[in-house]
């Protein structure tokens, strides 16, 4: 890749093509199937009051509540992703049931939980959670990944060493592991951002109670028809997100710079961060960094577990599949489910308007290609400083959720699925672009200054192939946000309706039995164009393309 390799799945970095597993098939419809038999002594949740008319809070209320959810999401995260990764280390038995499950919880629309878990929980437990899940399956996934890449030398250290599995767990695999896990869960900001506004404006319609927040204050903007109400909004997470960025994303993202196996990176490639340097040149800091160090390394001295030894097992068996009895068992299974729930016949209904869903998101990135193939062929011949500018703009613009923007548009008429979709997903695309713009070496620069190659001959020769693998896997990674913007973005629309609209009103109504055929469909669309379109291409283009 002429980017960072960080940006990219490690599948394709690794050259082999995740085939669609039965594994996953069998997780995704035993789940479905054991939900619609739970479902059957579900209860709605009742609503005591009128829907409020009126905001409850003030600005600065709003605002801390907002941040105080984004904090106990950010902890739910952390917490969640240290035990999965703690377990998946000291069994293999769960590691082999936990990679599948993976890959389903990253298909899996966060969103199209919320009525599921509403039910189950107190609302601000279901909001964190929500927002929480798809950063879990990203970091999860990360730190899976960076353990395949743990040079033998250090496996063979350590086996003589002879660290116990939590001693290795801490001492060997998290710190390799945290730029990989730093740098997917900053690309997964976004995403959180827009499941909390999204989630705290579905309870409130749910409940009819208002908790709080910069989603709630969004919904009573727009439905009370008060677009001061929704600037409030705007401004406030416009707000916080410059706050958590600067103040917590960019010096994690520095920090984890250090572990880096080839050392962290010189000159314009390294992540400054002023929050970092401040904390850097402080003495009071820097002692409570060496306190912090000091307790965290004797967590991890503690001799719990069995002695490690050195095995590659478990990778094998990741990739072995299941008895072929299994998914053929999950889907007869489902398919029982909904016959017992007298809901059979709203599946064919359900597939229809599915396809319509997986037309608006292919459209999307269809979109997003037509969009920023011309910006990266002009950011190719501009300057570096140029090409920093823009890139930084378009992180930035990556992390505003575009959804408080919806309302807006609906005033004046309202856009297609396809064209809201765009809105929100394409900033990825474009980061991943001009990562490919910036990152090409400075020898091929050379090369095509003195052979003196211009317009359509360098673009077609040059960049174009440069750009391709980059392209490729920036489409693999925006498809996922657009399933989970899709339930939002179809009903906002001016025309035409999907299968996530449907989920959107059944989760309004409280239709739970409807809920779970229609989230088992879109998860099912989400792997299907990710294992038999995205994947292959970007597996493709990163083999032919692939600068080595």
């Amino acid at each position: 890749m002429t980017g960072s390799p960080l940006a990219m799945p490690m599948r394709i970095m690794h050259r082999w093509k995740q085939r669609m597993n039965g594994s996953e098939i069998a997780i995704l419809f035993f789940a479905a199937a054991m939900a619609l038999v739970w479902s059957r002594t579900w209860r709605p949740v009742i609503p005591l009051s009128a829907f409020p008319a009126v905001p409850g809070f003030s600005f600065w209320e709003n605002l801390t509540i907002t941040f105080l959810d984004m904090l106990m999401v950010l902890l739910a995260v952390a917490v969640c992703s240290l035990f999965l990764m703690g377990l998946a280390r000291l069994s293999k038995t769960f590691r082999a049931f936990l990679v599948p499950a993976l890959s389903v919880g990253r298909a899996t629309p966060g969103l199209g939980l919320i009525g599921l878990l509403t039910g189950l929980l107190p609302p601000l437990v279901a909001i964190i959670l929500v927002a929480a899940s798809g950063m879990v399956w990203r970091v999860v996934t990360a730190a899976l990944d960076a353990e395949e890449t743990v040079p033998a030398d250090l496996e063979r250290v350590a086996h003589s060493l002879h660290l116990t599995e939590w001693q290795r767990f801490w001492r060997l695999q998290m710190p390799l592991s945290l730029p990989m896990i730093v740098h997917r869960s900053a690309s997964a900001m976004s995403g959180v951002w827009f499941r909390l506004l999204c989630a705290q404006a579905i309870v409130e319609l749910m409940t009819h109670h208002d908790h709080g927040g910069a989603g709630t204050l969004a919904l009573l903007g727009m439905m009370q028809h008060q677009p001061l109400w929704l600037f409030e909004a705007i401004g406030i997470t416009f707000l916080l997100i410059v706050m958590v960025d600067q103040c917590l994303t960019r010096p994690l993202l520095g920090w984890s710079q250090r572990y880096r196996l080839d050392g962290p990176p010189t000159g314009h490639a390294r992540n400054g961060s002023w929050i970092l340097k401040i904390w850097r040149h402080s003495s009071f800091l820097s002692r409570a960094s060496l306190l912090m160090r000091s307790t965290i390394g004797g967590v991890g001295n503690w001799r719990i577990g069995r002695i490690c030894t050195p095995d590659v097992s478990h990778l094998q068996s990741e990739r072995r599949s299941p008895p072929a009895i299994l998914p053929v068992l999950a889907i007869m299974s489902f398919v029982a489910a909904l016959w017992w729930g007298r809901i059979l016949n709203v599946l064919l209904y359900d597939v229809l308007i599915g396809l319509l869903t997986l037309s608006h998101v292919c459209g999307a990135l269809i979109l997003s290609v037509v969009l920023w193939v011309p910006v990266g062929l002009l950011m190719g011949n501009a300057s570096s400083a140029l090409r920093r500018r823009v890139r930084t703009l378009s992180v930035l613009c990556a992390l505003f959720p575009a959804v408080l923007l919806y309302p807006v548009f609906r005033i004046f008429g309202g856009l297609p699925p396809a064209v809201l979709l765009f809105l929100g997903t394409h900033w990825l695309v474009g980061v991943a672009v001009l990562d490919a713009a910036q990152g090409v070496p400075p020898e091929l620069r050379q090369v095509v200054q003195g052979l003196r190659l211009q317009g359509p001959l360098l673009w077609r020769r040059v960049l174009l192939p440069l750009m391709a693998p980059n392209l490729c896997g920036g489409l693999l990674i925006a498809a996922m946000p657009l399933w989970n913007t899709v339930m939002i973005a179809e009903a906002f629309a001016h025309s035409g309706s999907g299968l996530g609209e449907q989920l959107l009103s059944d989760t309004l109504r409280q239709v739970v039995s409807a809920q779970i055929p229609a989230l088992t469909l879109l998860v099912l669309l989400s792997m299907l164009l990710d294992r038999l379109v995205l994947q292959p291409l970007a597996v493709h283009a990163a083999q032919k393309y692939t600068l080595t």
